[in-house]
């Protein structure tokens, strides 16, 4: 990824100028992650947060033996455990990379050394938090609100990639169903 792409992942949020992004972007380390590489464990301190260049990350916690999908994560979004990174205690869940990847990695550190030089940066970040903020709220409605079959039309319709690049027993878990009731919506909706 050269320099100009990636300062173009700063634009969406903010209106940062060169000169700005000059202070910022150092502070962002390039990586690529291997497919099924853990990038944090529950109990852990989170120190990273992830912008996704390429690839898909997975949010999970564990219950009774088995992994709960809570997010999916793709191209042109920040992925991470927030409430560790910003409270600096244990995760409660675990992330790891579903797809090669390629990202930007903001450590805590750094985070804290760019709002001293670079108020700005509060800006970008409460940005970034909103926006995952926004999406975690309509996901827990939406659990509240609609019935699985509802929720897996909405997914259809909202992220219909992660249909396709996702295990459908991970797609399950995030819909908060079994594989056999996923494969009878499925079946269901493919028949509509």
């Amino acid at each position: 990824m050269n320099e100009l792409e990636k300062t173009d992942i700063f634009k969406q949020f903010t209106d940062f100028n060169n000169s700005e992004l000059e202070i910022i972007m150092p502070y962002f380390v390039a990586k690529k992650f291997k497919k099924k590489t853990h990038l944090l464990d529950v109990g852990q301190v989170s120190n990273e947060v992830y912008y996704l260049i390429k690839g898909c990350i997975r949010l999970y916690c564990e219950k009774d033996g088995a992994e709960l999908s809570t997010y999916f994560f793709t191209e042109n979004m920040f992925a991470g455990s927030y409430d560790s990174f910003l409270s600096r205690k244990p995760s409660k869940v675990a992330i790891e990379t579903l797809e090669e990847c390629e990202v930007l990695v903001l450590t805590h550190e750094a985070q804290e050394k760019l709002y001293e030089v670079f108020p700005k940066m509060n800006e970008f970040i409460r940005k970034a938090i909103e926006q995952r903020f926004v999406l975690l709220h309509d996901l827990f409605i939406s659990y509240l609100l609609n019935s699985p079959e509802e929720r897996y039309l909405m997914l259809q319709k909202d992220r219909p990639e992660l249909l396709q690049r996702i295990p459908q027993h991970q797609i399950a878990s995030f819909l908060g169903i079994t594989p056999v009731s996923l494969s009878r919506i499925r079946n269901r909706v493919l028949k509509k």
